[in-house]
């Protein structure tokens, strides 16, 4: 985390997940829990009228919530809209 963070610790600081049985639990900072986002057929219906808010009054949405929340759906999301704003900026 030091280097991705820009972060000046004395010691690397590391992130894990799953191995909390390898660390000595005098080291941990911090745990926390982290969860996706459940989807169901009202999300999907959602995420299926986008077009109905994308660009309406200059605004326009990107996140991981138009597809399953991952952090490649919400590139995925970005993407699009450069595409509307943009169709020469991203190869289709």
């Amino acid at each position: 985390m030091n280097l991705l963070q820009g972060l000046d610790a004395p010691e690397p600081l590391i992130v894990t997940l799953n191995r909390s049985a390898a660390i000595d639990p005098g080291r941990v900072i911090a745990r926390m829990r982290y969860a996706h986002p459940l989807h169901d057929h009202a999300t999907l219906a959602a995420q299926a009228r986008r077009h109905e808010i994308q660009g309406r009054r200059r605004s326009w949405f990107a996140g991981a919530y138009w597809g399953y929340g991952f952090h490649e759906d919400g590139i995925r999301s970005a993407r699009a809209v450069v595409q509307a704003l943009d169709p020469q900026a991203v190869p289709a």
